[in-house]
Order: C-alpha cells, then sequence, then structure tokens
C-alpha cells in the first residue's frame, strides 16, 4: 500500500511541474503581448498628438479652404461650427477680417457689431432677408440692423435682398401685419434710396421683395456697380435713373399691365456689359429689329422667355461667344427663333439649346436650319430629345461657303471640339446615328471629338444597363467619352468584367 500511494504522489507531482511549466509559458506570452501592446499603444499616442493634414496647410491656405466653405453653405451659423472643430480653427476664425465681412442686418446689434469690428475695414457683403409676413418684432429688429450698417455704406461690396422661404404665415398675414410690412419695406428702399454706395459692385433684389423703385443703383449713388441681378422685375419706371457701367446683368421679367420695357434699356448702358440674361414675360417688349447693340457682349442667356424671337432680333452683338437657350413652348422652335440669322451668331463657340421633350420631334425639321446658324461652334451642349436628329444621315450636298460635302446636319459645325447631352433617354441606346457619324468623322482624318453624357436629374444616379454596354464600347472606340453622375462603377472596369466573365464561359451572368 506504501508503494501505490508514493507512485500516486509522484505522478500528481509531474502533473503540478506541468502545470507550472504551461502557466509559466502563458505568463510569459502575456507578458509579451502586454509589451506588444503598450508599444502599440505608445504608438498610437504619439500619432494622435500629430497634427491632422488639414492643419499641416499655411494658415493662407486653410483661410481659402475655410472662407469657401462658408461662403458656400450661406448661413450665419456655419462660422460657429467650424470654430468648434479645433482651437486653431477658432483661432483663425476669430483673427480673420474674411470670415467677418458678410452681413445679416436681421441680425442681433451686438453681432452686427462685433462683425464691424472684426472685419477691420474690409469691404461688407451685406444681406437683408425677411419674410413677406415677418411679425413687427423680426421687421423692427431688421431696420435696426440696417440703422448700423448704413454708417458704413462706403464699405459696401455686395447687397443681397432676399424673401426668406419660411415665412412667417403661409396662409398670409393679416391686414395690420401686411400694413406694417408695407410701412417698412417702403421705410427701407426710402432710407437706401438716399445713401451713397462708391464701393458697391454687385446688387442682387429678389422677387417678393416690394422695394418700389430702386434709386440707389443709380450712377451717382453707385457709381462702381458692375453685376446686377432682378428677379421679379416689371417696368422701368422700378429704376428711376440710369445705372452704373454693368457687365453683368440678369433679369427675371413678371406679367405686367405696362409695355415700358423698351425704356428700360435707355437706363442700362450697354457699352461695357460682357453677359446678358433674360427670362420670364417679355410678351410685351416692343423692340425694333437690330435696335439694342452691345458691342461687348460676350454671353447671352435667353432662359425660358415668352418671346425670344423680336429679342434676338433686336440684339446685335458682334463679340458674343456664348449663347444658351431654353424654350418652353412651339413658339421657340429653331425655325421660328433663329431663322435667317446665319450671320449674326457666326462668332458663337459655345452654345447650349434645349426644349420640352414633348417638341423634341419637332425638332427634326429644324435641325439644319440650327447648325447654319452657328458655323463656328467648338463646343455644343444639348438635351436628350433633341440630338438624334443632327445624325440622321441625308443626301449629300454641297452647301456654299463650304469646300466638303455635307451629309449630316452636324457636319455643318466644321470645328466642333465636343458635344454633351443632357439626360440619357431610354431610346437613345437603340439609335446608331451617332456611332455612324463619329465613325464617318474618324474616317475623315478629323480631330477625335469629346462627348459627355450628364444624368437626367443632378440628384439622381443612374446606374449603366447590361443591354447599353455595346453601344458604349463602341462610343470609347470612335470618341472620348466622359458619363457625368452615372453608377460609381467605372465604365472601364464594367467592360473589363463583361469581358472577364465571356472568357470563362459564364454568359448566364446577372449584373447588379
Amino acid at each position: 500500500m506504501d508503494e501505490l500511494a508514493l507512485a500516486q504522489a509522484r505522478v500528481e507531482l509531474t502533473l503540478l511541474e506541468g502545470k507550472t511549466r504551461e502557466l509559466l509559458k502563458q505568463l510569459l506570452d502575456v507578458r509579451a503581448t502586454i509589451a506588444t501592446q503598450r508599444s502599440k499603444i505608445d504608438e498610437l499616442s504619439r500619432t494622435s498628438l500629430r497634427p491632422s493634414p488639414i492643419n499641416c496647410l499655411p494658415t493662407e491656405i486653410l483661410v481659402f479652404i475655410l472662407d469657401l466653405d462658408v461662403h458656400t453653405r450661406r448661413y450665419p451659423e456655419r462660422k460657429q461650427e467650424l470654430a468648434n472643430v479645433c482651437q486653431r480653427w477658432r483661432d483663425v476664425i476669430l483673427q480673420t477680417p474674411c470670415f467677418w465681412s458678410t452681413i445679416y442686418v436681421a441680425s442681433d446689434a451686438s453681432s452686427i457689431n462685433t462683425h464691424l469690428e472684426r472685419s477691420r475695414g474690409t469691404l461688407l457683403d451685406i444681406v437683408i432677408e425677411g419674410a413677406t409676413f415677418s411679425p413687427p418684432s423680426e421687421l423692427l429688429a431688421l431696420l435696426r440692423g440696417l440703422d448700423i450698417v448704413k454708417a458704413c455704406t462706403h464699405r459696401w461690396r455686395s447687397l443681397l435682398v432676399t424673401n426668406s422661404e419660411h415665412p412667417f404665415d403661409n396662409n398670409g398675414g393679416n391686414p395690420e401685419e401686411e400694413g406694417v410690412h408695407e410701412l417698412l419695406t417702403n421705410f427701407i428702399a426710402d432710407c437706401m434710396n438716399h445713401l451713397h454706395f462708391p464701393s458697391l459692385n454687385s446688387v442682387t433684389i429678389s422677387r417678393l421683395c416690394d422695394f418700389g423703385y430702386l434709386d440707389f443703383l443709380s450712377i451717382a449713388r453707385a457709381p462702381a456697380l458692375e453685376h446686377l441681378e432682378l428677379d421679379g422685375f416689371v417696368t422701368a419706371r422700378d429704376i428711376l435713373n440710369p445705372v452704373a457701367m454693368l457687365k453683368t446683368l440678369k433679369l427675371n421679367f413678371e406679367a405686367g399691365p405696362s409695355t415700358d420695357h423698351l425704356s428700360f434699356w435707355s437706363l442700362v448702358p450697354t457699352q461695357a456689359l460682357t453677359k446678358l440674361s433674360l427670362s420670364g414675360q417679355t410678351k410685351s417688349f416692343l423692340l425694333q429689329p437690330n435696335s439694342l447693340y452691345f458691342p461687348s457682349l460676350m454671353s447671352l442667356e435667353m432662359l425660358r422667355v415668352t418671346k425670344t424671337r423680336p429679342i434676338l432680333d433686336a440684339i446685335v452683338t458682334p463679340k458674343l461667344e456664348q449663347f444658351n437657350c431654353t424654350s418652353s413652348h412651339h413658339d421657340d422652335l429653331p425655325s421660328v427663333i433663329l431663322s435667317g440669322f446665319r450671320s449674326k451668331f457666326a462668332n458663337v463657340r459655345q452654345l447650349s439649346f434645349s426644349c420640352p421633350e414633348t417638341l423634341g420631334s419637332m425638332f427634326h425639321d429644324d435641325v439644319m436650319c440650327f447648325c447654319e446658324v452657328f458655323p463656328g461652334v467648338h463646343h455644343v451642349e444639348l438635351n436628350g430629345s433633341n440630338w438624334p436628329y443632327l445624325f440622321e444621315p441625308s443626301p449629300i450636298r454641297t452647301i456654299p461657303g463650304l469646300n466638303s460635302h455635307i451629309r449630316y446636319p452636324v457636319d455643318l459645325w466644321t470645328e466642333l471640339k465636343s458635344l454633351t447631352f443632357n439626360g440619357l433617354h431610354s431610346n437613345w441606346v437603340n439609335h446608331d446615328q451617332l456611332v455612324a457619324w463619329l465613325v464617318h468623322r474618324r474616317a475623315s482624318s478629323l480631330q477625335q471629338l469629346y462627348v459627355k453624357v450628364k444624368r437626367s436629374h443632378p440628384k439622381v444616379v443612374r446606374r449603366i444597363d447590361r443591354r447599353s454596354i455595346p453601344l458604349y464600347e463602341r462610343l470609347k472606340e470612335n470618341c472620348i467619352l466622359e458619363l457625368d453622375g452615372f453608377w460609381s462603377r467605372g465604365l472601364t472596369e464594367l467592360l473589363d468584367e463583361i469581358a472577364a466573365t465571356f472568357l470563362v464561359g459564364n454568359v448566364g451572368h446577372s449584373w447588379a
């Protein structure tokens, strides 16, 4: 019995010694792991103390980035949000005048005074914003703010007068509130019309802002004014005196009983104007052909105006390089608005034209006229419903003034460098005219064309379906193709994936 007990004791000792060795090994492993983890923590600690890449930028570049963000967001609280990111951003924003140059007149007096102090004498961008039926307290606050900033009108660089998108009462205010609003807006207009703005360069006044006449836009009161935008302009009576030497002018006309639009042009010096944009109700325009001479105009926009032809007939623009026209009804088809203008737009290099899809089929009979009017165009942008008729082959003919023979209407654009299509319609993939024309163009040894296809709706990202791949592949072989706003997976990657699928024989592969 003693020998048996001794043997058992020795076995237990051996087991305990083995367990000791195992525990010692585990202890050493844990200590090694601890050392590794400590090193990792030290490295992470050192890394976390390093400044982020954006804070490694020079202050001048950081100021440019932050200022761009503030002016893009366009709401007063954005500065505070950025200042809360880190101490450096806070210091930069507090010490840099450009972050304090935009003043919202409806802000409280302390905020306005803070902006005036921290902007340190730089030119100011003034924003006057109020709802149509704002409560009297808000309108009175706006007047108090205006009373502060009108003391420094010599520093005003731009003025934005707009109606906020959240009116006090969507169903309209009561008569007392409407009366207060009218009284105060008239007071604001009278106040501004008696001030001088020697540095004012840009003015934008939106519709729904009943400012009455705009005498403060005159040469005498705003001699440096170069950019003017009026949304809701009605008649020349809104402006009593000639405005300054504008470079850009944007007008959205509202319907009104008056036909006094002609007298408006006598108030706008046309000599220096380089960009003109017109939209809205222009039926009452009474203009004589070639009666409006714009010697410096380089860009003209006609955006859904009610009568395009009379305006184009009146305007003379020898230096026009960019023409943008958006029509909305049958009276604004190319055959109506452009016929007889072959020499009038010969210098246009950038062309953008669009009409609703419901009128797209009517574009067929106008396409040759459309192409002939812009013989020197380099870059063309069209909406998807218009483009196919440019590439329909026709009997070969010789056009006077051209040495080559014309088979396709688009061949009239002998200096064409790029085409942009807005909208990829479902029937687009069923047409081969574009590809046939590109093949024809390559065979003629012409410069390779840049073709860009944009999505129909800016906020909708479309995916490339499988049936359209063969067409895209042919397009890439015959032009420089760019797809803007489609599925994030690139076309080349998609094509490579299709090719790999066919190589392994997996024809039945389904695409997400």
